[in-house]
């Protein structure tokens, strides 16, 4: 065994040489048994210690779990799953809005006679808020809707539509037969430059009858259908829906579609009237081109 001034000699020379000394050399065997750990430039393909435990296995509740089996199968998805709107611009509006919620008044649209609408509250037992709607095309200085109270065309006037060939379109609530002077009047116009997607129309509203503006946009078309579905928002908040119209496409014998309006207390007594006759008059709209496509093939008119 060495002696401790042979020890301190040794650590001198490797300091003065920059070597490394083991001061308590091992025997021959054991050198040859555990060889030094070799440093590469890669950690990973270093020696592990034996002094060092092996990291322990997770329990099942550590770990991760398998990817595909929570991934879900368009395959195997049910249909009640799957989104009910094919559109995208449906989908973001997101159409069946509301569900059971008592934010909105839900109406039911029936053919009335010819091109004339019938709108009832779901609510059979209900005794008020029966509207019919009467729409006139092609006569000179006759409104083209005329909202009526009840559910036939002897009820009062509350509201009328002009609806021009090109142009503007201008709207009144008010009875326009017994007194015309208290009609209060406002405008529509089409928004699109190709297509009837979008109607804009502005009217005054709430007690600091404050101008707003309003925009029915059709979210999609149904099937052999004359009219698409509608939501109405406004402008600069479309994110919050203030109408809704669901049409029954091919299936519209006596029921054309619900109809859905939001409750609005700031907007006044008014807001359900007006909302009726615009959204009367743009689907009177829609109807009228239905009908020029239908008999005049030859023209070319823009959906």
């Amino acid at each position: 065994m060495l002696q401790l001034r042979d020890r301190i000699a040794l650590v001198e020379s490797a300091l003065q040489n920059l070597e490394e000394v083991d001061p308590a050399p091992r025997p021959r065997s054991i050198l040859h048994d555990d060889p030094p750990a070799r440093r590469s430039l890669d950690y990973r393909f270093d020696k592990i210690a034996r002094e060092v435990d092996a990291a322990p296995s997770p329990t099942p509740a550590q770990e991760k779990a398998n990817p595909f089996d929570t991934a879900t199968s368009t395959a195997l998805e049910s249909p009640s799953t799957k989104p009910p709107f094919y559109d995208s611009i449906a989908a973001s509006f997101g159409l069946g809005i509301g569900g059971e919620d008592d934010d909105f008044a839900d109406y039911l649209v029936y053919n009335a006679f010819v091109t004339n609408l019938r709108v009832c509250p779901v609510d059979l037992t209900a005794t008020d808020h029966y509207y019919y709607l009467e729409h006139r095309s092609f006569l000179p200085n006759v409104p083209g809707v005329n909202l009526r109270l009840g559910t036939d065309k002897a009820g009062k006037s509350v509201g009328v539509a002009h609806l021009a060939l090109i142009g503007r379109n201008t709207f009144g609530v008010g009875d326009l037969d017994n007194d015309p002077v208290g009609v209060s009047w406002g405008s529509m116009a089409n928004a699109g430059f190709w297509t009837h997607m979008r109607y804009d129309f502005e009217f005054e509203l709430g007690n600091e009858r404050k101008t707003r503006k309003f925009c029915w946009i059709r979210t999609r078309n149904n099937l052999l259908d004359d009219q698409g579905d509608l939501v109405l928002v406004e402008d600069g908040k479309e994110h919050f829906i203030l109408a809704e119209y669901l049409g029954k496409g091919l299936l519209k014998w006596k029921k054309r579609g619900r109809l859905r309006i939001r409750k609005m207390q700031a907007f006044g007594e008014r807001w359900e009237l007006i909302v009726l006759l615009t959204w009367g008059s743009v689907v009177e709209l829609s109807r009228r081109r239905a009908r020029i496509r239908r008999y005049s093939p030859t023209h070319i008119i823009s959906i």
